[in-house]
């Protein structure tokens, strides 16, 4: 970034040389009490946080943009910017202003969103992620960091994986993508925009070799791994990069690299993530009703932190399902002593982040206090652990919980914990620093005395010798006593009623006590460095203590809510049956006043698929989503709401419920759908679970019938997948009578005189209807429209009945793919009726001629019934 300092001022030169080191982020520039921006930063900034755009002099005859925010409230403008996705730098003044002389300046923080720190700028309950994404031709890099645990996640993908890509976005949503400056880098810039992730552009550091740090941090087979796989190599390159320009002191303490597969945890795509509301809801975005908001019931943030983790990352493998299965049903039945440790927790804070500050050097005194206070609850919590045999997992934690006896002394003797001292270090625990507080002290005491001679040596009783940060120390006396003023006092202000004065002995007392407050401040300094070097010495093992405290508050958070909301013990099977008894949807259900009605569900080989049908508002697709749901809390380890649930070990789970537009895509609502359709279709196994609600409802009836039936007929046939298929097609209730494993349920209801009673009960069957009209009425739809709206279903009734059978029997015959393409064909139900009388009727030879003979396409309805006439005849 090339700058014009011609004719700039000696204060704007020192920002344009600092600018000119950081051109990608908002610069705030101290100036006394205020952050100033200018520029192009002063516009941006103005204009995101709604505060004023004014200016300051000329750069090149033209005005300076300008905005401030107070120092003071520095930190509520960080967290919208920071949010917001921007990158900040804050420029400080390292000086006393001095008159006639710039102010040394510098950089003391680099902020972008995923390298934080500071609480007050994270979000308590969401882990942030710094992801390094580096996509080569053939494949491409993946590397999550995160700063405050030192946690590294790495996996390869295959190029054009874009489906896999965005899933694995959704299990990590990072704060942060850093791209490789390339056309590559750029577009795939331009499609993380759009997911709505702030972005960085990285070139990396030439010539840089991070071999030698990467053998330093890393186990041997790791880095073998990282080097033959030169996409997570060069993803790797690029996140060193930009922490060692924004956050250097970081990359010493990444110890551990976890290489994953996409296929070791759940697979759960981006639409079912979002489907589901596992931990963001589809109404504001917030976390509000989902089913992290019932799960959460962790004591601590870092309990909160991982129970999420567990929902995004659900396991696969049996005996830690297991594991986790018992802890939690071990804190059930004795929840006595799970009380008493979710109380001891509530001490705890949230220590993984403050070790997270205090490896980075960026703790303050209030972490080292927290840390000491945690420490002196840690020995209560192990007890407790060790009391709760029956679980593998608590006694693995309860033994892994080292003993910090030596660092909880060594903290509690050299922290100050006393409120009425603004001091870092505690008294007793430094001799020189002891020393010289006591002189200042002494010189407190010995102004006291000092005040007292003046006043008996000019009889002046109200002379006071006073203390302010501008001045000093001074002498202050009332005008009314100005004539008894002794000539050796020297004037120094005049203020209104009053002056003040200095005296040679006070002025060389000054002099004595500001030597020893410079002295003890950087004496403290020096000693609070080294106890923060000794204190560096025992992360590794904090780190350790921290990840198990996590693990263990969030099981107290699943143990706690299957406590108060009767949930089960899911049995965890080799089969491939999903058989949940009385199951209920755990989020609808706490927000209901009265009793949610449960629901069976047997997916089974006698029964694989079952299609769903019923009314709108009737429940199919809570009822859709409550088995998703189950089958989800059951592989993070989480007992389940149902009365019992055998739930098969699943690869994938899959629902499309619902649709939108992608108008910056350019694509409809059917083109979505379809797209989502197309992706089960293609990666579910018959170790997936299926969800779908309502395919081919965004195209024309027979386009989307006919779509409907050939998936149906490709998951059951083809990919054999426990499915889940909720529709209005009636017609794909006859798919039973062809396919034994295809099964028929209707969401209940009853018709009174009064309108359409909901009974929310999935039974075995096939709906009367939809209801559509019945629940128009619900809605207060204007009764002329409901009228006209009967007359017209009661006609298209008619018509409907008289095809039926031909219709069924015509599509039911055909192949999937000559099934669709006849459907696809006709546009009109009378079309419709000739072209299966076509099929009926081709024994007779007269018939078929007549029918063969006729032009479809110029068909009028006319036309059509004189036909139909003449065929009777025949």
């Amino acid at each position: 970034m090339s700058i014009d300092f011609s004719g700039a001022t000696p204060l704007m030169k020192q920002y344009f040389s600092i600018k000119q080191e950081y051109p990608d982020g908002l610069l705030f520039f101290q100036v006394g009490d205020f952050y100033e921006l200018f520029f192009d930063d002063a516009k941006q900034a103005s204009v995101f946080l709604g505060i004023a755009l004014t200016k300051r002099g000329q750069h090149n005859g033209e005005p300076i943009p300008l905005c401030g925010v107070p120092v003071h409230a520095l930190d509520h403008y960080l967290t919208k910017l920071i949010r917001g996705g921007f990158r900040v730098i804050l420029c400080d003044q390292l000086e006393e202003a001095t008159p006639g002389k710039v102010v040394t300046r510098g950089v003391t923080k680099v902020l972008t969103p995923g390298t934080l720190t500071d609480s007050k700028l994270l979000q308590d309950k969401s882990a942030s992620y710094l992801f390094s994404f580096f996509p080569q031709e053939d494949r491409w890099g993946l590397l999550f960091g995160e700063i405050l645990t030192a946690q590294l996640f790495a996996t390869v993908l295959p190029a054009q994986s874009e489906k896999v890509l965005e899933s694995e976005l959704m299990r990590f949503i990072p704060d942060e993508i850093i791209l490789p400056q390339s056309s590559l880098g750029m577009r795939f810039a331009t499609l993380f925009k759009k997911y709505g992730y702030p972005t960085s552009m990285s070139t990396g550091i030439e010539h840089t070799d991070i071999s030698a740090w990467m053998s330093a941090q890393f186990a041997s087979d790791k880095v073998a791994y990282i080097m033959q796989q030169k996409s997570l190599h060069a993803a790797l390159h690029h996140f060193y990069a930009y922490l060692y320009k924004n956050q250097k002191e970081a990359l010493d303490q990444f110890k551990q690299l976890h290489i994953y597969e996409p296929e070791d945890f759940l697979l759960l795509d981006a639409p079912t993530q979002r489907n589901l509301e596992i931990v963001k809801n589809n109404q504001d975005g917030s976390g509000k009703h989902t089913l992290f908001s019932v799960l959460d019931r962790a004591t601590t943030p870092m309990g909160s932190r991982m129970i999420k983790k567990w929902l995004l990352r659900p396991l696969v493998k049996h005996s830690a399902i297991e594991q986790r299965l018992d802890a939690v049903g071990c804190l059930i039945k004795h929840m006595h002593i799970t009380e008493r440790i979710a109380q001891e927790c509530t001490g705890l804070g949230d220590l993984e982040r403050i070790v997270g500050r205090i490896a980075l050097t960026r703790a303050h005194l209030h972490d080292y206090i927290a840390i000491r206070l945690a420490l002196n609850i840690i020995p209560t919590i192990k007890q407790l652990l060790f009391s709760l045999s029956e679980s593998v997992l608590l006694q693995q934690a309860a033994r892994s919980i080292t003993d910090f006896a030596t660092l909880e002394q060594l903290l509690g003797a050299a922290f100050n914990d006393n409120v009425h001292h603004e001091w870092i270090i505690k008294e007793g625990f430094d001799q020189q620093l002891d020393t010289l507080r006591s002189l200042v002290m002494q010189v407190d005491e010995y102004i006291i005395a000092l005040e007292k001679k003046e006043q008996e040596r000019t009889g002046i009783s109200s002379l006071k010798i006073r203390y302010n940060n501008v001045h000093g120390y001074y002498i202050e006396i009332t005008k009314a006593n100005l004539d008894a003023v002794p000539a050796d006092y020297i004037r120094q202000q005049t203020l209104v009623g009053r002056e003040r004065f200095m005296t040679q002995e006070l002025q060389e007392l000054q002099l004595r006590v500001i030597r020893a407050r410079n002295e003890i401040a950087e004496v403290e300094k020096k000693v609070f460095e080294r106890v923060k070097e000794e204190i560096v010495q025992y992360v590794g093992n904090l780190r350790k203590m921290t990840q198990i405290l996590a693990h263990i508050d969030a099981l107290i958070g699943f143990a706690k809510t299957a406590y108060d909301h009767a949930y089960v013990r899911p049995a965890i099977m080799s089969n491939r049956d999903i058989i949940i008894h009385e199951g209920r949807h755990p989020v609808v259900e706490q927000s209901m006043s009265n009793r949610f009605i449960p629901n069976n569900t047997l997916l089974t080989d006698t029964e694989s698929v079952w299609i769903v049908t019923g009314p709108n508002m009737g429940g199919k697709s809570t009822y859709l989503r409550q088995v998703a749901l189950i089958t989800i809390m059951a592989h993070c380890g989480s007992f389940v709401p149902a009365t019992s649930a055998s739930i098969p070990l699943l690869d994938r789970v899959f629902t499309r419920i619902g649709s939108g537009d992608n108008l910056v895509d350019g694509k409809s609502t059917f083109l979505v759908e379809m797209e989502e359709t197309a992706s089960i279709c293609t990666t579910a196994t018959n170790r997936s679970l299926v969800i779908l609600d309502e395919v081919g409802r965004g195209t024309s009836t027979f386009d989307g019938l006919a779509l409907a039936q050939a998936v149906v007929e490709y998951i059951y046939n083809y990919v054999q997948a426990r499915c889940l298929f909720a529709t209005h097609y009636h017609e794909l209730t006859l798919l039973q009578d062809t396919y034994p494993g295809i099964a028929s349920y209707y969401a209940a209801s009853k018709k009174t005189d009064d309108g359409i009673i909901f009974l929310y009960s999935i039974i075995n069957g096939i709906a009367d209807g939809s209801f559509g009209i019945e629940v128009a009425k619900l809605a207060q739809v204007p009764l002329p429209v409901i009228q006209r709206a009967q007359d017209i279903l009661t006609t298209l009734t008619m018509i409907e009945q008289s095809k039926a059978s031909a219709i069924s029997k015509a599509v039911n015959q055909q192949p999937i793919d000559d099934g669709m393409e006849i459907l696809k064909k006709e546009n009109s139900i009378l079309k419709e009726q000739l072209m299966h009388m076509h099929d009926a009727l081709k024994k007779s030879k007269v018939v078929l001629s007549q029918l063969q003979a006729i032009e479809y396409d110029d068909l009028s309805p006319k036309k059509a019934f004189d036909l139909l006439w003449k065929l009777k005849e025949l």
